[in-house]
């Protein structure tokens, strides 16, 4: 007969355990409330994002709504959008090493997380 785990030490093996849930807070609030911003095409495109990738304002130049060429228009778009994306990446993950510390690249690389 197998006897039941005691996890009642736990937080002695994961130190700042009990402090998690806050800290997971403190950066949620964080990257809804830090700017990202990504341009293409020499400013002619310019999204800004908060770190937790939600738009806040898209930013077309007027020689680029006079361009009679829809394709540019499409790919400075899309190029824009990805570079947002990447650096709401790049932002929230340091975000979450400077809150959680070491802890960051354990939740990140778990899949339960």
């Amino acid at each position: 007969m197998t006897t039941p785990m005691d996890f009642s030490s736990l937080g002695s093996f994961l130190p700042g355990l009990n402090e998690l849930p806050a800290k997971l807070e403190k950066m949620q609030k964080r990257t809804a409330s830090e700017v990202v911003t990504a341009e293409t095409g020499g400013g002619m495109v310019t999204i800004e994002a908060t770190a937790n990738m939600r738009i806040r304002r898209i930013t077309l130049s007027k020689s680029l709504t006079d361009l009679s060429d829809p394709e540019m228009t499409e790919d400075l778009l899309a190029a824009c959008f990805n570079l947002v994306i990447d650096r709401c990446r790049e932002k929230s993950q340091a975000i979450a090493a400077e809150e959680l510390g070491p802890m960051a690249s354990f939740l990140q690389n778990n899949p339960l997380f």
